[in-house]
């Protein structure tokens, strides 16, 4: 094992992948183990063309044995998706060092997958992402094996359309969101004017989760049989949930984004994840605060500090959301994934998602205050 092999110290930062050379190497037999490892490897070279990032890193950050992990790697090198070169220093060849070399796709825009991904952050480091979906997904009908390939597959191809300047998280015209309805509050109303304000109170319930089966047959294309694989989409979708690498946020948007191009998002609402809440600006607590002094004090089904926690489900996933009354507005639940690498995209998602937060609760808080 050589020195260079061992796992770097983990920075801040991120790497990049080609969805179709993903796609390739599902198409050529490779399984969640050597996809894994693809990325391992792609981590260890950062900005650069190369990495020395080997069989050490990949049986470490995987969960495998060295041997498994040298198989991994021959998988790959033999079907030239990476390739053993000798980086010379200063030109004396007694010095050079074995580094992988990647194959690249130059007619295609590679997506940024952040470093947390392959290393964990905190407490996650001692167990990495890549080690729990290899040891702690469920089995699901279809086996352990397709558990696996099926979770970092659909895993992968959502990261290419997470956006989180445009749509607050997963676009919902190309990937999956959930429906919510109009509920009926404690007077029978769905819909209730705020009395010297021009903005008026919504009552909401969650619907389903949807997804438009072109994705689902873009993201399984491996699984011949259509049900099949919509059904394995959604078990591979939720295993995503239960490791807490994709979560829901309830948006409100100007408009349904499916049925209008102008739509746009006007605020979150809610962050359904609960270590999310600690970074994620949402406007639920508020909200809730306005219904009980503006119009009833028995609205108020969060808990005594008029805050909401979802581990007690006081109302049964029952919410409210407040919209000018000329504009009106449309909710929808837009996923968002945990490990977001900070490139500068993403960087200007989420000031995009702070500017739409500051402008709503200063709004807001006009209407609690009454002024």
């Amino acid at each position: 094992m050589d020195k260079e092999d061992k796992p770097q110290a983990k920075v801040k930062g991120f790497f990049t992948f080609s969805p179709t050379l993903i796609n390739e190497m599902v198409k050529l037999g490779g399984g969640a183990e050597e996809l894994s490892a693809y990325l391992v490897i792609k981590r260890g070279a950062g900005a650069k063309t190369f990495s020395n990032w080997g069989a050490n890193s990949v049986a470490q950050y995987i969960g495998l044995s060295y041997h498994r992990a040298k198989q991994c790697i021959n998988w790959l090198e033999e079907h030239e998706f990476i390739k053993c070169i000798a980086i010379v220093k200063n030109g004396d060849s007694q010095k050079s060092k074995n580094k992988w070399q990647f194959t690249f796709n130059e007619d295609e825009v590679e997506v940024a997958l952040s470093n947390a991904l392959i290393d964990g952050v905190g407490a996650g480091d001692k167990n990495p992402p890549l080690f729990r979906l290899r040891n702690e997904i469920g089995m699901g009908k279809w086996g352990i094996k397709s558990s696996r390939i099926d979770a970092i597959v659909v895993l992968l191809n959502l990261y290419r359309y997470h956006c989180l300047a445009e749509y607050g998280g997963i676009n919902p015209l190309l990937g999956v969101y959930k429906g919510w309805q109009a509920a009926d509050n404690f007077d029978g109303d769905q819909i209730t004017e705020l009395p010297d304000t021009d903005a008026t109170l919504y009552e909401i319930e969650e619907s389903e989760n949807i997804v438009y089966k072109h994705f689902a047959n873009e993201t399984l294309f491996y699984t011949s049989n259509d049900e099949e694989r919509y059904q394995r989409f959604w078990d591979a979708f939720n295993n995503l949930k239960d490791l807490g690498w994709v979560y829901e946020t309830t948006q409100i948007w100007s408009a349904d984004p499916s049925a209008n191009k102008d739509a746009e998002p006007l605020y979150t609402l809610y962050v359904h994840d609960r270590h999310a809440r600690n970074t994620d600006p949402y406007l639920a607590n508020l909200i809730n605060k306005i219904s009980i002094k503006r119009l009833n004090p028995d609205y108020g089904f969060f808990n005594i500090s008029g805050e909401f926690e979802d581990e007690f489900n006081h109302f049964n996933g029952q919410f409210r959301y407040v919209a000018l009354a000329r504009q009106g507005g449309f909710p929808i639940g837009i996923y968002r994934l945990k490990f977001r690498a900070h490139t500068r995209d993403a960087g200007k998602g989420m000031a995009e998602e702070e500017m739409r937060h500051k402008r709503w609760l200063k709004a807001l808080h006009g209407m609690l205050d009454g002024l």
